[in-house]
């Protein structure tokens, strides 16, 4: 539901990263104060798009032994922690974690696991993640305008549930997002994010 909006040219920002900070935090002001102003209420946390620190998303799978036993919500959180534990990357922030495809015996296509009876089960995640420092110097940058950031989002990953419909994510799709210093590209597949990715050349 859109309350309102307020939008500002995007000064001390370079290609999705904070090349001033006095400038950023500027333009951040008055985009806010703008928002604030058409939906008539105060703005205290963001969800902030990032586009910058080498966005790149990897894929990772992994499995446990079920010994014969019914799948439930415990063996589902083992086996996306077993992807966790081995996806991390110094010097890196996961943005998204997302389980693309879950599989039962060797057997894919499963989209909810628990209940079935097997030996073991795996799990096929997308993990997007980026470099920490511009996201901390986005995050500084916030934060001296007196507001706190929620969480971040992939900016390929927002274009896509902002112009994509279920049944285009559903039948796999491709969104290009053309802006004025960076392109995201992210590809959907059976519903999930499966890949994204930004160049720092735009309009």
């Amino acid at each position: 539901e859109l309350l309102g909006f307020g939008h500002q040219r995007s000064s001390g920002i370079k290609s999705g990263t904070v090349v001033d900070m006095d400038e950023a935090e500027r333009s951040l002001r008055l985009a806010v104060d703008a928002a604030e102003r058409s939906a008539g209420l105060t703005v205290d946390q963001l969800i902030v798009s990032v586009s910058a620190g080498r966005l790149a998303s990897d894929s990772f799978a992994s499995s446990i032994r079920l010994e014969g036993n019914a799948v439930d919500e415990v063996d589902v959180g083992d086996v996306l922690a077993e992807v966790h534990d081995n996806a991390g990357n110094e010097g890196r922030t996961t943005l998204h974690a997302m389980p693309v495809d879950y599989t039962l015996d060797g057997a894919a296509g499963i989209a909810d696991p628990v209940g079935l009876i097997g030996e073991e089960l795996g799990v096929a995640m997308t993990v997007t993640s980026a470099d920490d420092g511009p996201l901390q110097n986005l995050e500084n940058c916030i934060n001296r305008t007196h507001l706190s950031v929620q969480s971040m989002v992939a900016a390929p990953y927002a274009s896509g549930l902002a112009c994509l419909v279920s049944d285009e994510m559903q039948m796999g799709c491709v969104c290009i997002d053309m802006g004025a210093g960076t392109t995201t590209v992210s590809i959907f597949l059976h519903g999930q994010m499966v890949f994204a990715d930004a160049i720092a050349v735009g309009g």
